[in-house]
């Protein structure tokens, strides 16, 4: 199936911190064996950076609750476990032997602090991963969110894609507010890094992003002139969320119920469901048809010959209160047959192990954790 998720459930793929670029007045490099000049150096009033790994010994460190530490995007994740500020920081805490072009240890300049804030092994931004197990999107994964850092209402860019288990740490006039802002799918938030909480959402609906895992048991035999295809062991996930790639930010009040079935088949004739009309959703009182979001093509399994899968991707449109509805599953479609498109049905020619009808099932989207 085609994801891009780690769920959020939705398993989640994410990048660890070696190999990347060394930015402009720092680095994520880190030495395993720290030298730390004797003289130490000075860093400049807008020096900002990421170092990939965490701080340690810092005895203004704050705990965060990271459950609420956390800014959620379309395409990113960033949470934060903890915070901390400091006039000087040591090769020791930090764990590299220099931080960019600052020997260590590095000094704020007067009248100046570094504020620290690490970002927990779950996080990532920009990275062609979705958490927590929102839905897939389209476009060019690196560039679909960026993160900023903005101090006493200027902001400055982040070196690079934040990524997990990585230490941002950033020059500021003592005191001053400082926050981390994450721009995704054309909306900005913002997270305190003194306070570690939420100051401006794109969509309440993130906090806590809400989702189901339907499944669907009996097993169907679709068939055409002169094809046919055992599809089986329906399942998948349902998440609701106010933004879409190919249909932009739900309308107010609104939200978008996104759906991904997949079937296994036995057969490797391509058959091609009718995306909208193969799976429906039954919510206030009213069936509603979605928004395809894919083509449902099915393709054959490298390591099982003569078998085949393919999934339903759907976008419902949805009041942004919904908490329960019904899925209906009723496989239906075409194959190509001697380069001619021919319809194809759900038929049980007299064996009862296939099905013939809608099969429900009801689903809660409960808050994932």
């Amino acid at each position: 199936m085609r994801r891009a998720t780690a769920a959020v459930t939705i398993g989640a793929a994410m990048l660890l911190a070696a190999g990347c670029a060394t930015p402009p007045g720092g680095s994520r490099a880190a030495s395993p064996t720290p030298s730390p000049s004797e003289t130490g150096s000075t860093a400049p009033a807008d020096f900002t950076t990421a170092i990939g790994r965490a701080y340690q010994g810092i005895s203004s460190t704050k705990s965060l609750t990271p459950s609420k530490a956390v800014l959620v995007g379309p395409h990113s994740y960033l949470q934060l476990d903890r915070v901390a500020r400091a006039t000087t920081l040591t090769a020791d805490q930090l764990g590299v032997a220099q931080l960019g072009d600052q020997a260590l240890p590095v000094h704020a300049r007067s009248g100046y602090e570094f504020v620290l804030a690490h970002l927990t092994p779950n996080s990532t931004s920009g990275t062609g991963a979705a958490q927590p197990g929102l839905p897939g999107y389209d476009g060019d994964a690196l560039n679909a969110s960026k993160a900023a850092l903005v101090v006493d209402g200027t902001s400055r860019s982040v070196p690079g894609q934040l990524i997990a288990d990585e230490t941002i740490i950033v020059s500021v006039p003592a005191g001053a507010p400082v926050s981390l802002r994450m721009n995704d799918g054309g909306r900005a938030q913002d997270l305190d890094l003194r306070t570690g909480k939420r100051t401006r959402t794109a969509s309440p609906l993130y906090y806590p992003v809400r989702a189901a895992s339907p499944s669907f048991d009996d097993a169907y035999y679709v068939t055409g002139p002169h094809s046919t295809a055992g599809l089986t062991f329906a399942s998948g996930k349902a998440v609701l969320a106010p933004y879409a790639d190919k249909l932009g930010w739900a309308r107010k009040g609104r939200a978008w119920l996104f759906v991904t079935v997949g079937f296994n088949t036995d057969s490797l004739s391509q058959f091609k469901p009718d995306v909208a009309r193969s799976l429906t959703l039954t919510a206030g009182g009213a069936t509603l048809t979605g928004h395809a979001t894919s083509s449902g093509d099915t393709t054959s399994e490298s390591d099982a010959p003569g078998a085949a899968g393919g999934h339903l991707d759907l976008a419902f449109d949805v009041p942004a209160s919904l908490r329960s509805g019904t899925l209906n599953y009723l496989p239906v479609g075409s194959f190509v047959v001697d380069g001619k498109t021919v319809s194809a049905t759900p038929y049980q020619g007299g064996d009862p192990h296939y099905n013939t009808s809608v099969q429900h099932e009801h689903v809660s989207l409960k808050p994932r954790t």
